[in-house]
């Protein structure tokens, strides 16, 4: 066993939901919530449907449920389809450093073994609080997008620990979870270049669903390779480089799941700021009069953007992962709205001549602040040459700017008004918020059953 699989296991198995801080269990139960909201909106999204047809296929004899139905799967799939309803609408939460995975990709994995091994509250807050300690852990320090690696390696590591403490696995069997994690997962960053497909909103889930079935295979005493981070061909050599990790959470310091950032918009991210910005701006402009759009941010939030397709995009995916035609899109219509993402917008002549005046530049002292500060400054010249400007920091949901509980409850009811009526997910709300006490996470499933599924599905 390499030290780096010794360290982090040994944190794995030893932590406790005793040893959980009540901020640490409070962010539990607002990223839980927040999670649940986005996959009940994104019950009809096509990749969604695409995934319940096949999960509709398989009988399992320790069978989990798909969020919002009767169905019944194996956890495998359930953590699959439960993942990719979380991440579909791009309005999950989220953790930016070295690069950006979503660590609630990992909850439909969590809730699935829970609701499958009859797991209670408290070792779903416990593993909820490891995996996002894991998985932000390792964005503060390992290099994969930079190596052209894919970031949802990490998702599988972080799902495998926290399947493997609701399992409750030995050190020893954590380690091989983790192993099992690493060496048969890893993902090219061809997921996120290019036109960006449906399979972006998929390869976070997919992960965690490997995740998962490396915990059950280390459960059941599988072995996995030697030294998978510091060996020969381990990931350190292979992918990412050396790293350190910091210390972990506990023991009087604060545990990573405290800053969780947070979405009051469903677009990447680090565009969420470029958007407030040209949403405040459009109040002064006059949209037919625009000559150009100089947009400055971050160089992390410039590169992720600066791709031919972003400046042309023909899906879904590349539209709502395209900084510039967020910023355009927003200047026109004022909103961000499902709308956004339909084709006959973001084909729309008028937003893609748009788009021909603006440019995406980084400013050297944004990048320095990145990520504990984000900035963004829109510069629009009309063409008498008059200017407006305006220099925007923090968007809402960043842990400098952080969303109220209130906040994470309207966008829980909006997004679940789609599919079900205010009362039961007043109901719900309740639950949720006292999850630490269920004895069962079978019972967050039955709550939140749409009332007529089958003809949505």
């Amino acid at each position: 066993m390499d030290i780096m699989t010794d360290k982090i296991s040994t944190y794995a198995s030893s932590l406790s939901y005793g040893d959980l801080t009540p901020e640490a269990i409070h962010c539990v139960k607002r990223s839980l919530i927040d999670s649940i909201g986005c996959a009940l909106g994104a019950f009809t999204g096509e990749p969604v449907r695409i995934a319940r047809r096949l999960a509709m296929r398989i009988v399992s004899q320790y069978p989990a449920s798909l969020l919002g139905t009767c169905i019944r799967t194996s956890p495998e799939m359930a953590a699959f389809v439960n993942g990719t309803m979380i991440r579909y609408l791009d309005f999950s939460d989220d953790y930016l450093n070295k690069d950006g995975p979503h660590p609630s990709d990992n909850i439909g994995a969590l809730l699935a073994i829970g609701e499958a091994f009859h797991a209670d509250g408290k070792s779903l807050a416990c593993a909820m609080t490891l995996t996002y300690e894991i998985v932000d852990q390792l964005v503060d320090v390992a290099e994969f997008k930079t190596r052209g690696w894919d970031y949802v390696t990490e998702t599988s590591i972080g799902t495998a620990l926290g399947v493997g403490k609701i399992l409750g696995l030995s050190k020893e069997r954590m380690a091989h979870a983790l192993s099992l994690a690493i060496v048969p997962n890893l993902s090219p960053l061809q997921t996120r270049t290019g036109e960006i497909s449906m399979w972006k909103g998929c390869a976070g889930p997919n992960a965690s669903r490997n995740g998962l079935f490396a915990a059950l295979l280390a459960g059941e005493g599988m072995k996995g390779p030697d030294e998978p981070f510091e060996g020969k061909y381990g990931l350190w050599n292979q992918v990412t480089g050396r790293f350190e990790l910091n210390p972990f959470g506990g023991m009087g310091r604060p545990f990573k799941i405290e800053e969780t950032f947070f979405k009051p918009r469903p677009v990447m991210y680090t565009a969420l700021l470029a958007v407030e910005t040209a949403l405040e701006l459009r109040k002064e402009v006059d949209i037919q009069e625009i000559d150009s759009i100089r947009v400055l941010l971050d160089s992390f939030s410039v590169a992720s953007s600066n791709h031919p397709e972003k400046w042309d995009p023909r899906t879904r995916e590349t539209a709502d992962h395209s900084k510039q035609y967020l910023v355009v899109a927003s200047l026109v219509d004022g909103e961000i709205s499902e709308k956004t993402f339909k084709p006959e917008r973001f084909r729309d002549p008028k937003i893609l001549a748009l788009l021909k005046k603006l440019t995406l530049e980084e400013d050297p002292s944004f990048s320095r602040d990145f990520p504990k500060a984000f900035h963004c400054a829109i510069e629009i010249k009309s063409k008498s040459g008059k200017v407006w400007s305006l220099h925007k920091k923090n968007p809402r949901g960043h842990p400098a700017n952080p969303m109220t509980d209130a906040e994470i409850e309207e966008k829980f009811l909006t997004l679940t008004a789609r599919v079900m009526n205010c009362k039961q997910a007043m109901s719900a709300l309740k639950v949720l918020w006292q999850v630490e006490e269920i004895d069962d996470v079978a019972r967050i499933f039955g709550l939140l059953q749409i009332p007529d599924w089958e003809r949505l599905a």
